[in-house]
Order: C-alpha cells, then sequence, then structure tokens
C-alpha cells in the first residue's frame, strides 16, 4: 500500500476518533543537494476557553498544537501510535 494512502487512512481515523487534525504538506526544493524534499506538518486543534484580560468575557478557542516531520515514515509511526493509544483508552486497557 502507498504510504500517502497509509497517512490519508489514519488521518481518517483521527478523525472519526473526534480529533480535530489537520495535515499540510509542503514540497520544496533544495539548491544545496540540487533535489525535491517534502516536510509535513500534523497539526491537533484543542478547545480551551479563554479570558479576555480587559473585558473579562470568556471566549471559546482552537489552539494549534503542531508537530514537524521530515519524513513520511516519521510521520506513519506517530499516528499509528496516536490511534491505537486512542482505541486502548476507549477499550479500558490504560
Amino acid at each position: 500500500m502507498n504510504i500517502d494512502k497509509k497517512i490519508k487512512m489514519l488521518l481518517l481515523k483521527l478523525g472519526k476518533q473526534g480529533h480535530d487534525v489537520s495535515l499540510i504538506k509542503d514540497i520544496r526544493y533544495s539548491k544545496e543537494f540540487g533535489n525535491l524534499y517534502n516536510r509535513y506538518k500534523l497539526t491537533f486543534w484543542h478547545k480551551e476557553i479563554k479570558v479576555n484580560k480587559r473585558t473579562g468575557v470568556e471566549k471559546l478557542v482552537s489552539v494549534p498544537d503542531t508537530h514537524d516531520f521530515k519524513k513520511a515514515a516519521e510521520l506513519l509511526q506517530y499516528m499509528v501510535v496516536i490511534v491505537n493509544a486512542n482505541n486502548r483508552e476507549a477499550e479500558g486497557i490504560c
């Protein structure tokens, strides 16, 4: 199975588990090496209540938790760990 398809499948699983998650794939050219390379940014969005210091009004905001990866294999390993950890919590193993 293609690694991009595996990443998409795991991204779908994370979404179905209730995570608000986004993935950005950058393809860049390196003048130093004369080649293309990929960068991946996986972002989990968490809801938090913030209080405005001036007015004291509470507001629900989305806060990003971003993880950067230089290799698709590293991203894949991280996503597998997160998906499996959530499955174990749902089953009550942990």
